[in-house]
């Protein structure tokens, strides 16, 4: 009796979350298709369902780029289909907060209908493993905000794609509060420690705790965030992933020191390093990374009260420094008093000296790079150090990227980048999309960029014998500094003598391109009604710069803009 109530709640879930509505008879029918491999499409007639002729194979492709939701809906377009997602070997599950995304924003207060939605959620994952068929995924990823109460139906699904032999695995959890997940983080079963088929591993708000050695042996990809990370466990990971090529870290803690021994790992990306966790300790701390055997490096995002340091990444190719290390005061003094004091501390130069040291010595242990990114608030660094004519190392990169915001501040710490980089062919200028800098009085005031650029022309080297090419890429004109930008691009087009093009993109919103040479408009982010002085004010830009003088006479400039 129990079974049959069973039997009848699967179909009944079935029918009620994913209408396919079959018979018994179309069930029968579908289940005899499956067996039989269809190699080769026959001859159709003009009208006919060309797409329900494809082989299994590619069609199971087709649905393996769905959500597994929307896979399963193909099963009411035909009995060719009914059944066929049950073979798919990609399966994602997903389930927004609520209160994060506004999706239900009804719900935010009412914990009975949260739960309901994620009773919901969890009995249609249940009923879809519970439906599969493939003997083999490719991919296994969920995304819901995960309880303790759930730890045990997590194990099951993790168990179902492991046993299955799962190649890449993604748990994207999320909790009310970083700080919960000592007490409400998931724990990794130990049994996924010793996975010898994933080659990519994504974990979110996960406990990493192996009891015993680690193993696996296949993995190329791990990404990891929210977590706390041990300089052991760590240790442990490299040492257990020979053939380890990229390893990300997000809004991760506790670690000291990435002492990166592994003979295989190419890439590594940090992307911020959490300090909530350390709430009640004063003490600063230095995060010292060490890969003598890596190819690319990223320091991303927010490194308050972390001073990194990079001891050997000889072997280095690419980096991107696009990280801030400023106090968040806005996070950590609630109180008006103190915020409107750090407020003021840091727009002054005072505030700033002690991260002229960290940034200069981390730009120094990486000029050896052939791909440089300069991040917004590293440029703010530079900029200081520019007025105040502290020396810069020579950089050998041949692509630099400067991420700016081009307000007048930036253009002191453009220029001493440019001066110590000699050997560049490719300049990228690109807008920022994080927060704009506090704006800095005390640098403006000190800094005359006509009268700065030209007693450093001289040994602007790579104007003269390498640079080639130049990309501006801004997501809107308006916002940006139109006194500056003008600046730079005349500077740049006056002297550099090799150039064969430079591409503005996404800068100028104009529709009539008629009356410009030798301009593409091909916008790829059109201005939503734009005023017209605002097109007058593009179109006399772009003139502007259309008419600068070129030193080389093979430049062109070009606006990409439809």
């Amino acid at each position: 009796m129990e079974e049959a109530e069973s039997s009848a709640s699967i179909h009944s879930f079935y029918d009620r979350y994913y209408s396919t509505n079959n018979s018994e008879e179309d069930e029968e029918e579908n289940d005899d298709h499956r067996t039989k491999s269809r190699k080769h499409a026959p001859i159709l007639e003009e009208g006919e369902d060309r797409i329900s002729t494809l082989p299994d194979s590619i069609l199971l492709s087709i649905l393996s780029f769905l959500p597994t939701q929307e896979a399963i809906k193909t099963g009411v377009l035909s009995k060719r289909w009914a059944y066929l997602w049950t073979s798919v070997p990609s399966l994602s599950f997903v389930l927004e907060d609520p209160h994060s995304t506004g999706y239900y924003s009804e719900l935010s207060d009412n914990f009975t209908k949260e739960m309901a939605r994620m009773d919901d959620f969890i009995s249609a994952v249940d009923h879809t493993l519970l439906l599969h068929r493939a003997p083999k995924l490719t991919n296994f990823s969920v995304r819901f905000k995960y309880w303790t109460s759930l730890k045990a139906r997590l194990d099951l699904w993790v168990r179902f794609a492991t046993t299955a032999k799962v190649n890449q695995l993604s748990l994207d959890l999320f909790l009310r509060h970083i700080a919960d997940i000592d007490l409400e983080g998931y724990q990794l079963p130990q049994h996924l420690y010793a996975n010898e088929f994933a080659s990519k591993f994504n974990f979110s708000y996960c406990k990493i705790f192996p009891n015993g050695l680690l193993h696996w042996s296949s993995l190329k990809h791990l990404c990891i965030g929210q977590s706390a990370l041990s300089d052991d466990v760590i240790r442990e990971v490299l040492m257990g992933s020979p053939r380890l090529e990229s390893l990300e870290l997000h809004d991760c803690w506790e670690f000291n020191r990435l002492d990166i021994v592994s003979e295989s790992l190419r890439k590594l990306v940090i992307d911020s390093y959490v300090i909530h966790m350390l709430k009640g300790k004063v003490r600063e701390l230095e995060l010292e990374i060490v890969a003598p055997k890596i190819h690319s490096l990223e320091i991303l995002g927010n490194f308050e009260k972390v001073k990194c340091r990079i001891k050997d990444v000889s072997a280095l190719v690419e980096a991107k420094l696009d990280f801030d290390m400023r106090k968040s005061h806005d996070c950590y003094y609630e109180d008006d008093f103190r915020a409107e004091y750090y407020k003021k501390y840091y727009e002054e130069e005072e505030g700033y000296k002690e991260y002229q040291d960290i940034v200069r010595d981390i730009l120094d242990s990486v000029h050896h790079v052939k791909k440089l990114t300069v991040g917004n608030w590293c440029l703010m660094i530079v900029s200081i150090m520019s007025v105040q004519d502290l020396p810069s190392t020579l950089s050998k990169c041949q692509c630099l990227t400067i991420v700016t915001s081009m307000e007048k501040w930036s253009l002191p710490g453009i220029g001493i980048l440019l001066q110590s980089s000699p050997y560049v062919e490719t300049l990228n200028f690109d807008f920022p999309s994080s927060r704009p800098q506090t704006p800095l009085k005390f640098l403006v005031s000190r800094y005359d960029e006509v009268n700065h650029w030209k007693s450093k022309e001289i040994y602007f080297k790579f104007l003269l014998q390498c640079l080639k090419s130049i990309k501006i890429k801004l997501f809107y004109f308006e916002g940006i500094h139109t006194k500056e930008f003008i600046f730079l691009v005349q500077f740049l087009l006056t002297n550099a003598k090799v150039l064969e093009k430079m591409v503005i993109t996404n800068a100028l919103p104009m529709r009539d391109a008629k009356v410009l040479e030798k301009m593409v408009i091909t916008n790829a982010l059109p201005m939503r009604d734009p005023k017209p002085n605002m097109l007058l004010k593009s179109l006399r830009v772009a003139l502007m710069l259309l008419n600068f003088p070129r030193s080389s006479p093979h430049a062109v400039v070009t606006f990409p803009y439809h």
